[in-house]
């Protein structure tokens, strides 16, 4: 299942490859809903400090059925200025986040599948986004063979030019994820690679460090250092 950060959101390899925990309640013999929140030392996006340093907490809910079914629900603290996540690379936080998605996700001869829709938008912005239907949107496809992960997100509003790929694998209590822009040729792409540690099931730490191409002036290539906590929920 792909949920924002991790989404976390699979894939979530997401990205940043952060360990979240999770209290989960059982519905029917064949659904269940879970919980999650995490406490990060910033909003960590795709290789960017997006939160310019802040403290995010995030937390999601979703609902999966045995079918492969899944619906989500992620809420962050912190948020990305500009009209669109998938365009955005000035880092810069404009208040939080809101994403709702659904997918299914199953597995066949040992390959893992996840495909995904998800919306969001940034409650702050009202000139932005003002509905439900102006909101952002990314189709999310997934392939996995134990250990290695394989994700792309594809930008499904905007013009449709903006792509995102990560390549995932885990070592023990160590997750890599290598992560690459794709912007039909235009000469703001960047890469990035990440390595995780996963020192308890609630505590990771993660290294990043940025590669870009010529002419982009907006995006830090320092190496970045992620902390995140998986905070108890539920009873």
């Amino acid at each position: 299942m792909n949920v924002k950060n991790k989404f976390k959101l699979s894939s979530v390899a997401l990205a940043s490859a952060m360990a979240l925990g999770a209290m989960t309640a059982s519905t029917t013999a064949s659904a269940e809903v879970s919980y999650s929140a995490t406490l990060s030392s910033m909003y960590f996006w795709r290789g960017q400090n997006i939160s310019d340093g802040a403290p995010a907490l995030s937390g999601d809910i979703s609902y999966s059925h045995d079918s492969g079914l899944y619906a989500f629900a992620w809420m962050s603290s912190e948020g990305v200025s500009g009209t669109s996540t998938a365009t955005n690379t000035t880092g810069d936080d404009d208040g939080g986040e809101v994403d709702v998605g659904i997918g299914y996700a199953g597995e066949v001869g040992g390959v893992g599948y996840d495909i995904s829709y998800y919306k969001f938008w940034y409650p702050e912005e009202d000139s932005e986004v003002t509905s439900f239907g102006d909101a952002d949107a990314e189709f999310v496809l997934g392939l996995s063979y134990d250990p290695v992960s394989f994700t792309a997100y594809i930008d499904a509003k905007g013009d449709k030019t903006y792509k995102y790929y990560t390549l995932g694998g885990s070592v023990g209590p160590v997750d890599l994820t290598y992560g690459m822009t794709d912007n039909d040729g235009a000469s703001n792409d960047y890469t990035h690679i990440d390595v995780t540690y996963n020192a308890t099931d609630k505590l990771s730490f993660t290294v990043s460090k940025k590669s870009l191409d010529a002419g982009i002036t907006d995006i830090d290539e320092d190496y970045i250092f992620v902390m995140s906590y998986s905070l108890p929920v539920g009873k």
